[in-house]
């Protein structure tokens, strides 16, 4: 069978046609020999989301991201749609969650399924979520520190000009005061030529507070105790002696009657020794017939 030039050229131009219809729809993620579902999923934003990207369940591919449009004419939220390839039943409240693929922080889709019994059927609109990037993840670990190290480096400047300022101020109270400090190192130098001269006394004093050291130690100090402790022990007899009323002294202070006796004596012989300054004759004389009568005496005592 011989075929003519116009039929090979209608074949090959529909040949190149349909391969042409697939290979676009294959690179934009659509398989047209493929049985697809398609569903949908509302973003405020998609992070760098692109057509074509896959669509993870557990990891495992199972379908690709179609179209990303705007939802109406405005600017606004935006409708990310995206099919699935596989078999896979899902519940209505899956949510449909943009995640890092790689470190390099390519985006994609994955599917945390829900738990209503309720299957989603194609053409639903799904929950769309987005799931925090490692990128954000990191910077939240690290706000913290670089809040803290803020701080510290405000801190830091604000010391670091307390020590200029004081550091200022001291060169000015220094140059004030010049004259002063140069009279005062001159005083210390005086100071220590006067200590150096006066060396030899100071070595004198410290030689003598030496023996006095020496002599002390090599004293009986603990006969010396010794004595002082039966010296303590004799007054603290003599003060029981004395508080129990034994002996004259304890008489004296505890007897009202002793006291009493005490003072009449005394205030006798003041008597007698006044009569004995006015009328000493009556007790120094000499006779050579004999002397008076004692009781003439005693009366006149009386």
């Amino acid at each position: 069978m011989r075929y003519t030039k116009e039929l090979v050229i209608g074949v090959t131009a529909i040949a190149t046609i349909i391969c042409f219809v697939w290979g676009f729809n294959f690179l934009k993620g659509k398989n047209v020999f493929t049985t697809k579902r398609d569903y949908y999923a509302f973003y405020e934003h998609v992070h760098g989301l692109q057509v074509g990207q896959p669509v993870t369940i557990n990891g495992f591919k199972i379908g690709q991201v179609t179209e990303i449009n705007f939802c109406g004419s405005t600017l606004g939220s935006l409708l990310v749609g995206f099919h699935i390839s596989e078999p896979i039943d899902f519940s209505k409240d899956t949510k449909v969650e943009i995640y890092d693929m790689d470190i390099m922080g390519a985006k994609g889709l994955q599917l945390k399924p829900g738990v209503l019994k309720i299957l989603a059927s194609p053409g639903d609109t799904l929950i769309g979520d987005i799931q925090i990037s490692l990128t954000e993840q990191v910077t939240k670990q690290f706000v913290p520190i670089k809040d803290g190290t803020e701080r510290l480096m405000t801190v830091l400047d604000s010391t670091l000009k307390s020590i200029t300022i004081l550091t200022e101020k001291a060169s000015l109270l220094v140059d004030a005061n010049h004259e002063s400090i140069t009279s005062a190192s001159g005083n210390f130098d005086t100071l220590s030529q006067t200590l150096n001269a006066q060396r030899k006394h100071f070595e004198d004093i410290v030689y003598n507070i030496k023996s006095f050291s020496e002599a002390l130690a090599e004293s009986d100090i603990e006969q010396t105790i010794l004595q002082v402790d039966e010296t303590m022990s004799s007054i603290d007899l003599v003060l029981k002696d004395v508080n129990s009323g034994r002996g004259s002294l304890g008489k004296f202070i505890k007897d009202g009657d002793f006291y009493i006796e005490m003072n009449e004596s005394m205030t006798q012989l003041e008597l007698l020794l006044k009569d004995m300054r006015k009328n000493p004759k009556r007790y120094v004389h000499f006779s050579l017939f004999g002397r008076k009568d004692s009781d003439s005496i005693r009366d006149s005592i009386k």
